[in-house]
């Protein structure tokens, strides 16, 4: 607790119209090995306190996809097929407003392997990469919900840290915590614990608090 009121004080400043992010980093004794594909994180409560605008990329035909969301009374602001994204986003500049026109991508993992090449760097220089959701499960809205609670991790394997949004300054204590612990946990499903030197917290402004520290055969840990 005595943390994440440190993490808001750091933010009273500058927030006045902005509900700051909150991440934790993850240091590593060695460098992970490197993965193929982005990595999917799913936190226990969504990054976002208000609904959000979701974009949802999906295989062709794309009015399938439209009635399909309609059908199942999930709530999606855009639904994009493959083929429409070849065609209507070529050029960086209609990349970067479809980008900063929605706060959450969805792509159905069928096509996903073709979909960071139309979409482009800006889409991960925003933190926006596109989330897999599998269309083809039955239990659609769990799918969606998932998702939005999602977060695909670009990074692993490229150096000895990594960050990861876990929520916002806005969040309770006990969100935050959850969130923490379930990011971590998934992590763990791609790096062996033994191999985080430490775990911090901090917002987009704030120093970086240690809530995990690895000693020699042990390790210490800070708690709400």
């Amino acid at each position: 607790e005595a943390l994440l009121k440190h993490c808001r004080a750091q933010e009273t400043s500058s927030l006045t119209d902005t509900d700051a992010r909150v991440s934790i980093q993850v240091v590593f004794k060695h460098v992970p090995n490197k993965t193929k594909h982005p990595v999917k994180v799913t936190l226990k409560h969504a990054m976002h306190n208000k609904s959000p605008s979701i974009c949802l990329i999906t295989k062709d035909p794309q009015r399938y996809y439209k009635d399909l969301m309609k059908t199942n009374n999930i709530s999606v602001a855009r639904v994009i097929g493959i083929g429409k994204l070849k065609k209507k986003f070529k050029d960086l500049e209609a990349k970067r407003i479809l980008c900063d026109s929605h706060d959450v991508f969805l792509v159905d993992e069928r096509v996903l392997p073709i979909v960071p090449r139309w979409l482009g760097s800006y889409f991960y220089r925003k933190g926006k990469a596109p989330v897999k959701v599998d269309l083809t499960q039955k239990d659609v809205k769990g799918v969606m919900d998932t998702g939005m609670r999602s977060y695909m991790v670009a990074n692993l394997g490229k150096g000895s840290n990594l960050s990861i949004p876990c929520g916002r300054v806005s969040f309770d204590n006990e969100m935050l915590v959850e969130n923490i612990n379930s990011s971590v946990s998934n992590l763990c499903s791609y790096v062996r614990w033994k191999n985080i030197k430490s775990v911090y917290v901090k917002t987009e402004s704030s120093v970086a608090l240690p809530v995990y520290t690895a000693l020699s055969n042990s390790s210490f840990k800070i708690t709400n």
